[in-house]
């Protein structure tokens, strides 16, 4: 089959079932949701994982298009201590806000790159085409399973379909997310904006040139990487969001040693000469939230810099990944545990279901301690994957329109 290197343009919406009442259409995951409680000690190890390798990447460009290529990436770029502080607010008045994407967004960009490399997939006996994954995600996907058993405060919701032997899972928004995005205030979309601008100050296209920092910020704009590893006899593909390289040298990912020993870095940001408060919070959850983020795809460092309330950076802090999980109230054997266990689960009751047309929707809510899954079946139930790549994966040939 030919490879797709041209865009395409989607036009999706997920079916919201207003019909569904708790207690009579939903069933109940199999998995105890408080598997630990912050500060006990936890009886078990990590379960058995292999290193995430990385086996591709790709652009989203500024219009939120896939491009099969790395023209997003960035290498860093620290800037020296004379610099400081750093305005996060500078030129914040023409900051290109990302737009709120449709659902399954991401679940259609993953598709392409598999398109992309179809090296990827093997043909059955039947004449079919088979992933070698059980799991098809992203890594915001599985850090929220991960952290689960500490998530007191806020729900979300999943929707899973399988095709050919692999579950392709994908997060939407809840309600109570979409109100709380809409609700934000200029002040708190201008905090959400620190963190881009705090990523121009220290990232570069070119290893051998300083970053651009008088341009307006471009938020719709990423590189990702995809990575393949396996969980407790479970084989995950995922994609995520990478911030940049540490190397003094252009990296030419399309070597595929090259893309296996590339040193990725995560950028954060963070409060300067932090409250009580705020210093328990970063214990309790931020640690958490980082460690399992930067876990995931084998990053070894994180970058902080470290802001007042005015958006000033004041100095910049790494943290080490290894490290950050220690003496904490949390367990990283636990969402290891977690993680496994909610696969696992999910992976039974897609056996179950045995339908590829079927989309299961899995709902967290806190207060209930509990994880609910309803199956949704009919015209109305808007499907999870492209119906293109259902046909690529049938062994059909395909057609879609674009634009090279």
């Amino acid at each position: 089959m030919k490879k797709l290197l041209f865009k395409i343009s989607i036009d999706i919406s997920i079916y919201r079932p207003s019909f569904l009442k708790d207690g009579n259409d939903t069933q109940t995951f199999r998995v105890n949701v408080r598997l630990h409680r912050f500060g006990a000690k936890f009886p078990g190890t990590f379960p058995d994982i292999s290193r995430p390798e990385p086996i591709g990447f790709y652009s989203v460009n500024e219009s939120r298009e896939f491009e099969n290529n790395a023209k997003n990436l960035r290498f860093l770029w620290l800037p020296s201590p004379s610099e400081m502080p750093l305005d996060l607010n500078a030129g914040i008045e023409n900051v290109q806000r990302k737009s709120i994407d449709p659902d399954y967004f991401d679940i259609y960009h993953i598709c392409q790159f598999i398109y992309n490399h179809q090296e990827h997939l093997r043909t059955s006996s039947t004449g079919q085409m088979e992933l070698l994954a059980d799991f098809v995600t992203f890594r915001g996907v599985l850090r929220q399973i991960m952290c689960t058993p500490y998530q007191r405060n806020r729900d979300y919701r999943l929707m899973a379909t399988c095709l050919n032997g692999t579950t392709y899972i994908s997060k939407v928004e809840t309600s109570d997310q979409r109100s709380q995005a809409m609700q934000m205030t200029r002040r708190e979309m201008d905090m959400c904006s620190w963190g881009f601008k705090f990523e121009q100050y220290c990232t570069t296209p070119h290893p051998d040139k300083p970053p651009v920092t008088n341009a307006p910020v471009n938020e719709s704009q990423e590189f990702a990487c995809v990575y393949r590893s396996k969980l407790n006899g479970l084989r995950l593909i995922y994609g995520a969001e990478m911030d940049c390289i540490k190397s003094d040298v252009y990296v030419d990912l399309k070597d595929p040693e090259q893309l296996r020993l590339a040193e990725f870095v995560e950028l954060k940001t963070s409060a300067y000469k932090m409250t009580q408060r705020q210093q328990q919070t970063f214990v309790n959850y931020k640690s958490l939230n980082w460690w399992s983020q930067s876990f995931l795809v084998g990053i070894d460092t994180i970058i902080t810099g470290l802001r007042d309330d005015n958006g000033l950076v004041h100095d910049i802090k790494e943290y080490s990944v290894r490290e950050l999980h220690r003496h904490k109230p949390w367990s990283s054997a636990a969402t290891g545990t977690f993680l496994s266990n909610f696969l696992h689960e999910l992976k039974a009751i897609m056996h179950r279901i045995n339908d590829s047309n079927a989309v299961v929707m899995i709902d967290y809510k806190p207060a209930l301690n509990k994880i609910k899954y309803s199956v949704l079946r009919g015209p109305d139930v808007k499907p999870i994957l492209p119906e293109w790549y259902r046909q690529m994966m049938q062994g059909s040939s395909i057609s879609i329109a674009g634009s090279v």
